[in-house]
């Protein structure tokens, strides 16, 4: 019976990650690894889910899973996207991020248990249990993709939350050292328009410069190789043609000039206080650093003026 390829412990563990990622985690953990969970859980279980709709072969059902996350994942989903939400029912949403496919790795592995899906059956109940069981599992799976494809709905109090809560990054990475700020201020006045990393000439070069959304692990911002370790490589603020008061996570991977390389990561606030925001003032804003607080000799200095007001709140 073709109930075996929902009702089977890979695709019930499957979707109750999806969910819980969806609606717990990704919440309380917005980071990369949170917002390409889903994504792997979703591909693990919608060939399964192929196979229980529809008279389709595995490789026929894990190919359609690939060809539809390309498009999915790609801009030519857009206008899908846009005609669908024009009807008002449900505002769906995605953002294009090709790091994404790396999802593609658990195909494998989902392939191989619909190859042997009889060693993860579940033994149903009688078959009146079981058309009840069975519908209520496919509306719940068919929210989960759903709720995947939602626009994430955050309150603004929640965007500058964590701002300055740690301090500065200041670390001696072999022969070098760099400084990385907690807030930048994107609003073109010139002075801390720019999220840079700061570093002495004993810096060879970052390997790595990734900034995420915080709440859902989508790419920003990325450099790689980057040699000039100038404003001009920072990152501006601007995402989808805006500027927004909020809190980002990155990542970096650094190199000196003797071949020590260290990985950091962190959190950086963007806060373009150039008119009044409608959100809250951060609990901890006067312990900010800004990028213009560093001094290439003495690295981070406090006492620095950051030349920033902040009164846009």
């Amino acid at each position: 019976m073709k109930n075996k390829y929902l009702f089977n412990y890979i695709f019930l563990f499957g979707l109750f990650l999806l969910i819980l990622n969806d609606h717990l985690l990704k919440a309380a953990y917005g980071n990369w690894f949170t917002g390409k969970l889903s994504d792997v859980a979703g591909l693990l279980i919608l060939p399964m889910f192929l196979k229980y709709l529809f008279p389709i072969s595995t490789k026929k059902s894990v190919l359609f899973t690939i060809v539809f996350f390309v498009f999915w994942k790609s801009p030519l989903s857009q206008f899908f996207i846009d005609s669908f939400n024009s009807l008002g029912l449900y505002n769906m949403g995605r953002v294009v991020d090709y790091t994404d496919f790396i999802a593609f790795l658990i195909l494998p592995f989902s392939m191989y248990v619909l190859d042997n899906i009889e060693h993860f059956e579940i033994k149903l109940p009688p078959i009146n249990i079981q058309k009840i069981a069975t519908h209520s599992l496919l509306l719940l799976t068919t929210f989960a993709f759903f709720a995947t494809s939602q626009d994430v709905d955050i309150e603004p109090e929640d965007y500058l939350s964590g701002c300055c809560l740690t301090d500065p990054v200041e670390l001696n990475i072999g022969a070098g050292s760099i400084y990385v700020p907690t807030m930048f201020t994107p609003d073109g006045n010139g002075i801390n328009d720019i999220f840079q990393v700061s570093a002495d000439s004993n810096i060879l070069q970052i390997d790595t410069f990734t900034i995420f959304n915080q709440f859902t692990g989508d790419i920003v911002f990325e450099k790689i190789a980057m040699t000039a370790i100038t404003p001009e490589n920072g990152f501006d603020g601007i995402v989808a043609d805006t500027v927004a008061a909020t809190q980002y996570l990155y990542y970096l991977v650094v190199t000196s000039i003797d071949n020590v390389t260290m990985r950091v990561n962190g959190s950086i606030c963007s806060l373009p206080c150039e008119e009044p925001l409608n959100v809250p003032r951060p609990d901890r804003i006067d312990d900010c650093a800004f990028p213009i607080q560093y001094d290439i000799v003495n690295g981070y200095d406090e006492n620095i003026d950051s030349q920033e007001d902040l009164n846009c709140f």
